[in-house]
């Protein structure tokens, strides 16, 4: 057994500190947000909307592409409507990427389905990448398909960015327990802080000169400056998306207010969603089966028929309007952001960047009081 005693730290436990602007706060406009999150794949803005079954679809991505980011289309969905919706979003002309937790011969086949479409990058979706399954998978992608290019999603730690790399992942999305709708570190015991995981991560992929999205914990406009700031190219984000024109589902009125459905991928919903080309059966014995490797469970309830072994939660949120106001509103806090630590670009924050470390007292003191 090991133990660190390094204390780790997450966007909360830290705030960055301010240094002089040469320039006028009125002119915050000539503040470049422009990021890079893998080979030929530039964006306006570093947001990116997650592939979360009630996020990101085609109204989804087309809203955040329009505004300068990008989105990913869920994967809880039969390969062929998936297929229909990044094809909604490359009739406009847009990026889009498509998320995939198929490792199997149709998921490869789809993957190369979803590269004669035209679809800018394939995310492949793991709760953790570093593992034979994916790593096989991405090596194989890459010598059928020389030009997808490769998300790998999740890691926390630098041994696993960098074997996701030297496989030939494009990027890398770290986070592991830290979402909006996870329960993974509850459920699981796992997990890892984000900050301190991005960090990681980061140093070892910027020797590769690989981009690193950080994919948790972003809970207001703050938080992803010091994502950008501890090495991230960009942020992914799934909660505060939901409950949007945008996100998929019914509007919901409920005690004079409205509401909208809001589910984690890790979730029952989730996966009754999923309308993948498979024996429902079959991936409960699967699922089984993992779970006693990897968790060495001794025995697993044989009552379970149907019912997915849930790392997420679910429950209704507040109806929003509009993702492009959320999106509004969170580029101009990264740019205010930007302009306190004379920042003119994300690569000048990650060099400028000085995190400094707080109390729960300054904790309570950052939140307003009337």
């Amino acid at each position: 057994m090991k133990f660190d005693k390094n204390q780790e730290i997450t966007f909360d436990d830290v705030l960055l500190l301010p240094k002089h602007a040469d320039f006028s706060i009125m002119r915050e406009q000539i503040i470049n947000l422009k990021t890079s999150i893998a080979r030929s794949i530039s964006l306006d803005i570093p947001i990116i909307s997650s592939p979360m079954p009630g996020v990101t679809e085609s109204a989804m991505a087309i809203q955040i592409a329009q505004c300068g980011g990008i989105g990913v289309i869920h994967h809880f969905q039969k390969f062929s409507r998936q297929l229909a919706e990044v094809e909604k979003v490359k009739k406009m002309h847009l990026p889009v990427g498509a998320g995939v937790s198929d490792f199997s011969k149709n998921g490869f086949i789809h993957c190369g389905n979803l590269v004669k479409l035209g679809v800018d990058f394939v995310s492949l979706e793991s709760a953790h990448a570093d593992n034979k399954e994916t790593l096989v998978f991405i090596n194989k992608l890459k010598k059928h398909y020389p030009s997808i290019i490769i998300s790998a999603a999740h890691v926390v730690t630098a041994e696993a960015t960098r074997t996701l790399i030297q496989v030939g992942a494009d990027s890398i999305r770290v986070g592991i327990g830290g979402g909006s709708h996870c329960s993974t570190r509850i459920v699981t015991g796992v997990g890892r802080p984000q900050l301190t995981s991005v960090i990681e991560c980061a140093n070892v992929a910027k020797r590769y000169k690989v981009p690193i999205i950080s994919d948790s914990g972003i809970k207001n406009s703050g938080d992803i400056p010091k994502a950008l700031a501890a090495g991230a190219s960009a942020v992914m984000i799934g909660g505060l998306f939901s409950g949007t024109d945008e996100s998929p589902g019914d509007l919901i009125h409920k005690n004079g207010t409205y509401f909208k459905m809001s589910w984690g991928a890790c979730t029952d919903t989730a996966m009754r969603h999923r309308q993948l080309e498979r024996n429902t059966e079959k991936i409960v014995k699967t699922m089984k089966s993992m779970l006693r490797k990897i968790l060495r469970y001794q025995y697993i309830d044989e009552s379970i028929s149907s019912k997915f072994f849930e790392e997420g939660v679910e429950g209704l949120v507040p109806y929003k309007g509009s993702v492009k106001s959320v999106i509004t509103d969170l580029v101009a806090g990264t740019r205010r952001s930007l302009w306190y630590v004379g920042a003119r670009s994300i690569d000048q924050l990650q060099q400028r960047a000085h995190f400094i470390r707080i109390s729960d007292n300054t904790k309570l003191e950052n939140q307003p009081r009337i």
